[in-house]
Formats: C-alpha cells, structure tokens, sequence
C-alpha cells in the first residue's frame, strides 16, 4: 500500500469542489432560465435547491480535509461520496444525459412527435426551440468531471 499523499489530495478536492461548483452554476442558470421562459415556476425552486446541496456537499469535503485522521473525517467522505458522487451521477444521468442529450439526438435524428412526446411530455420537458435552454441542459454534463474527481478524492483518501 503506499503512503498517503496530503499535496495530491488537495489538488483532487480543489478540482472536485471548483468543477461541483461550475456544474452547479450552470445547472441553476439553466434551471432558474427555464422557470422564466417557460412559465414554470417550479424550476426556480430546484435553482436554488441545487446551490444549497453544492454548498453542504462540498462543506462536507472542507470537514473531511481538517479531520483527514479522525472518525469525523472519515463520516463526511462517506457522505460526500453518497451525495456529490452517487446522487450526482444519477442526476447529472437524468438531468442531463436523458432529459436533454437524448432529446436532441431523437428531436435532430427525425423521431416522430408521437414518440418525443410519450418519452418527454409537457410541462415538465420541452421539445428544442430555445437555443440557451438546450445549451446550458447540454453543458450539465460537466456535472461528470464533478463525479470523476469526486470518487478520485474518495479513492485517495487515508486507508487508516
């Protein structure tokens, strides 16, 4: 087993908490844009909801950095990877991967409005006609590199 590396694990958690906090920026301005353009007031709620988890998840790494050796430490990395790994991995899936990339690659591919509208129905989706909208949905997948350094700062903590 090799030593722990404290300089490694900083670098991974400023990349985890820096790239959390731009998929959480951009999330919120797709989400908190959406409410507006299409008159769906819950989609402000999930804006804010969404900076509020970025905000106590990646508290949880700052806690987990000032008791790397202790039992504290060791209870808010495994909450921090049940929230900015896990639950984001299947919220960047759905958010993202399903709710926007599969829209356009069917809505652009030619599939039929019989089947965009089974698999995407209104009000909660809407069929690509705002070009910002679809933008900002598509660029949620940086949410991933969240996840990817995420589950690194987890793999890399001390095994003690």
């Amino acid at each position: 087993m090799t030593s722990f590396d404290y300089s490694e694990n900083k670098k991974l958690i400023i990349a985890t908490v820096f790239s959390g906090i731009v998929a959480g920026f951009i999330s919120s301005v797709h989400h908190w844009y959406g409410a507006i353009v299409y008159d769906t007031p819950w989609r402000a709620s999930v804006a804010y909801w969404i900076m509020g988890i970025v905000l106590v998840v990646y508290s949880l790494l700052y806690v987990y950095w000032r008791n790397l050796d202790n039992v504290v430490g060791k209870i808010c990395i495994w909450l921090f990877l049940l929230s900015a790994v896990i639950f984001q991995a299947g919220f960047v899936t759905f958010e993202c991967v399903y709710s926007h990339v599969l829209k356009n690659i069917l809505f652009f591919g030619g599939a039929s409005e019989a089947l965009l509208n089974t698999l995407f129905p209104s009000p909660a989706y809407h069929l690509p006609d705002n070009i910002f909208f679809e933008v900002t949905g598509n660029l949620q997948l940086i949410g991933f590199v969240a996840v990817w350094y995420g589950y690194r700062v987890f793999s890399n903590r001390p095994q003690n």
